[in-house]
């Protein structure tokens, strides 16, 4: 018996030295040193904005709190939990203490409140968004994988969660708290992006029939449906392959897909979530998460992250090119330029206005949305952050012209090159030739930027009148 127990007792200081801890509870453990074996992952955290958030709190304590006293601050007329969101394991420094003399032990005070001159303290103890801020380790870890979960600095316990944009939703949408003006989660349930499952679901019936999710993906006309519709898809189950979570997530009949393929395991399908563009160690540049790696590439910009999938930088073969029209590049016989030289997709599709209390500043750009519906029936447009001698109705009746008139110019054009492709046919004559494909090329090219006309108008314009025209030019020369 003995021997036993010493042989424990060394396990348990061999868990302690290895920084790993002994979680017997249900509060965070500071004991945990999580960068002893994930020192990679603790290198990116250490410099993300999780990981620098008492200079915030105090800022805001002292702009805003001046006179109240912690106590005050958390439950009084006008309450707002900053340890909750900013470093909810802070109540287990120190021995444990509540929010309230967390804030206090925290930050400065005068006589027990809050000053303009408020500023952190305790500095070294402060765990800011730590890994148990959302990581809820079990004592016997490694044995045994962490769970996504709330570290909940009311309750000292964890709340469990179901999925990764979920957990974000605590702090970055309205889950943990009701009247917060942060609403990034939010506005991504009202995107596209939240919902991309039966759109999946509904290619893979109409286009796909009879085939296996291997051959979807790695067959003759493959496309990788999982990397851009939901790449974290892999993820779920435990950990899969881009085939098993096709296989996974879709209905098959014998292994194939058929007419009838719906979605399944819907609750588990996480769109494209919140990490699916942000390293959650480190949130604050621009990722994508490659599926068949399952690691994340760090992009230069925003818009290099939008042409993973809104362009040909991750497929090159892909008729989503949105990115690419808005480069100026690309069209055959057709000069290369940029209607908003400097402008970028973000700068349009992620505008948030610097009006306190708008849907615009609280969606945080997350609906990616031109115009954004505000409380009081008004609407915010992107458009009149540069273009500021127009209102929000001018911006959207300029847009709707623009859109009818390309898809017009559309029409005609379209008309065109199959007049001019069906005319084609058994023509040996080499410059008609050309002239063809530089027509079928401007046009695929044009209708592939999905906007309806907006992004890099004249370029697209010049896109269709080159095919129109190129058109023209063989159906007369054909006699027809």
């Amino acid at each position: 018996m003995r021997k036993s127990w010493l042989i424990m007792g060394l396990v348990a200081m061999a868990m302690v030295a290895l920084g790993w801890g002994l979680n017997m509870g249900t509060s965070a453990q500071s004991t945990l040193n999580c960068q002893a074996c994930h020192g990679d992952i603790h290198a990116k955290w250490a410099g993300s904005p999780h990981a620098n958030t008492q200079a915030d709190v105090a800022t805001e304590l002292a702009e805003e709190r001046a006179g109240q006293t912690p106590d005050e601050v958390l439950h009084g007329e006008d309450a707002e939990d900053c340890i909750a969101c900013h470093g909810p394991t802070a109540i287990s420094a120190h021995g444990g203490m509540s929010e309230a003399q967390a804030l206090s032990y925290f930050f400065t005070t005068t006589d027990g409140k809050f000053t303009t001159d408020t500023a952190p303290a305790h500095n070294s103890d402060w765990p800011s968004i730590a890994c148990t801020a959302c990581h809820d380790v079990p004592g016997d870890h490694p044995a045994n994988m962490p769970t996504l979960a709330l570290f909940d600095s009311q309750s000292g316990k964890y709340e469990s969660v179901d999925s990764a944009s979920k957990l974000c939703g605590q702090c970055h949408g309205d889950l943990h708290f009701a009247d917060t003006d942060h609403l990034t989660y939010n506005a991504w349930t009202t995107s596209k992006h939240s919902e991309t499952q039966a759109d999946v679901a509904s290619e893979l019936a109409e286009e796909r029939v009879g085939q296996t999710p291997d051959e979807v993906l790695h067959g003759e006309d493959a496309e990788d449906c999982i990397a851009c519709h939901a790449p974290t898809a892999v993820l779920a189950n435990g950990g899969m392959t881009e085939v098993q979570a096709l296989n996974y997530f879709f209905t098959t009949a014998d292994g194939k897909f058929t007419a009838d393929t719906a979605p399944a395991h819907s609750s588990e399908w996480p769109s494209v979530s919140c990490t699916a563009c942000h390293d959650q160690h480190s949130p604050g540049k621009p990722s994508y998460f490659n599926s068949s790696t399952k690691e994340y590439q760090p992009m230069k910009n925003s818009g290099e992250l939008c042409g993973q999938c809104h362009g040909n930088l991750r497929f090159p073969d892909t008729d989503h090119l949105s990115y690419n029209i808005e480069s100026g590049t690309g069209g055959i016989g057709v000069p290369d330029q940029k209607t908003m030289p400097g402008a970028t997709c973000t700068d349009c599709h992620m505008f948030a206005s610097d009006v306190d209390g708008s849907n615009s500043a609280m969606f945080h750009g997350h609906t990616w949305a031109i115009t954004v519906k505000e409380a009081d029936g008004k609407s915010t447009t992107s458009c009149t952050h540069c273009h500021t001698t127009i209102d929000t109705a001018t911006a959207n009746a300029i847009i709707g012209v623009w859109k009818s008139s390309f898809a017009a110019l559309d029409a005609t054009a379209g008309k065109n090159v199959a007049a001019a492709t069906e005319a084609m046919k058994g023509v040996q004559d080499k410059a008609l030739q050309a002239k063809l494909e530089e027509a079928q090329h401007n046009l695929e090219y044009a209708e592939s930027d999905e906007s309806g006309g907006i992004h890099n108008r004249k370029y697209l314009l010049a896109l269709l009148n080159d095919a129109n025209e190129r058109a023209l030019e063989i159906l007369s020369a054909l006699g027809k």
